[in-house]
């Protein structure tokens, strides 16, 4: 679970000994399109708009910030066929999703949140933006495209990219932290060329301390999905393995990043969430463990890096 020869003396806000992060895939019905798993992305939308208000009262209640990585399009409040022409579209492809003929908009309903609020958002947005707990916005890219370098020629993501610090742009929200759609990691030159200065990563080891990518991008560890996971667990054993994530992160000093999509299902948000967050703030409180968003621990970590004397960075 941690990556080997780590340097054990890494620093963290306020001192702590840990870090923790949540992040968010916020997608309503973009992210199921093309999903061979054949889910309904209507109705995976509406059950992430029935959960918005209970995470973000939730989060507000243990006072937990959480980077909502939002797919660019669903900071409009309407569209007309037209309006995407001019961004570049991905090829066809078969890897994470298939997509195999048609347009990538082709399921974009160029309406309104008022008609279709399965594919817009704004009102979400404002939601975030008006949380008692200072959220962070992330992008997700604009419509929930396949960004891997053999899928994805670059000038269609910088063509996302622009799109979505655009739309964010209505809302003074400044787009920093990138999280790639399904996984589907590439063309960071690109994302750091944009402005971004972090991404969210999976790989062999989930709890690590971040790291500089080649193209100067901040890696944070993505460690494991919160939901249910097909596995049998109980929701005890599910809840017990979480704190062990948070406790192993204390005892090696690294961060561990819960992430999850707001359409999770409403058992776990009711059975394991709420005492996840608490537990989560008790070693708050005992100042084990930091709590923030990507952009706030990438920006303390690059303060080191920028700060320190030896130029050795961390």
């Amino acid at each position: 679970m941690v990556l080997p020869n780590m340097d054990p003396n890494k620093d963290f806000p306020g001192s702590a000994k840990a870090a923790l992060v949540f992040s968010a895939d916020f997608e309503l019905a973009w992210a199921f399109r093309y999903s061979k798993k054949k889910v309904d992305p209507e109705e995976m939308a509406k059950r992430e708009r029935m959960n918005f208000p209970i995470l973000l009262e939730l989060f507000d209640t243990y006072q937990i910030p959480v980077t909502w990585a939002a797919v660019g399009h669903l900071f409009l409040g309407s569209c007309k066929p037209g309006d995407h022409d001019w961004m570049k579209r991905i090829p066809y492809f078969d890897n994470h999703w298939q997509f195999l003929k048609g347009d990538w908009f082709f399921h974009d309903p160029y309406s309104s949140v008022h008609e279709n609020n399965s594919w817009y958002a704004p009102d979400l947005i404002q939601s975030i933006i008006r949380a008692k707990v200072k959220h962070e916005i992330g992008c997700h890219t604009f419509s929930h495209i396949n960004c891997k370098d053999e899928m994805c020629p670059p000038d269609v993501l910088d063509d996302e990219l622009k799109a979505c610090k655009s739309a964010a742009k209505e809302f003074n929200v400044e787009l920093r932290s990138f999280v790639f759609p399904g996984g589907t990691f590439g063309n960071y030159q690109v994302i750091k060329d944009n402005g971004f200065t972090s991404y969210r990563r999976s790989q062999k080891h989930q709890l690590f301390y971040p790291y500089l990518d080649d193209s100067g991008l901040l890696v944070l560890p993505s460690s494991i999905g919160l939901d249910d996971n097909n596995l049998g667990w109980s929701y005890d054993f599910y809840l017990h393995i979480l704190k062990q994530y948070i406790l192993k992160a204390i005892k090696t000093r690294t961060v561990v990043h819960f992430w999850f999509h707001p359409s999770l299902n409403s058992a776990f948000m009711k059975n394991v969430l709420p005492p996840l967050l608490e537990f989560a703030g008790t070693k708050r409180k005992s100042n084990d463990i930091w709590i923030g968003t990507m952009g706030e621990l990438t920006n303390f970590i690059l303060g080191l890096k920028k700060t320190n004397k030896d130029g050795q960075g961390y």
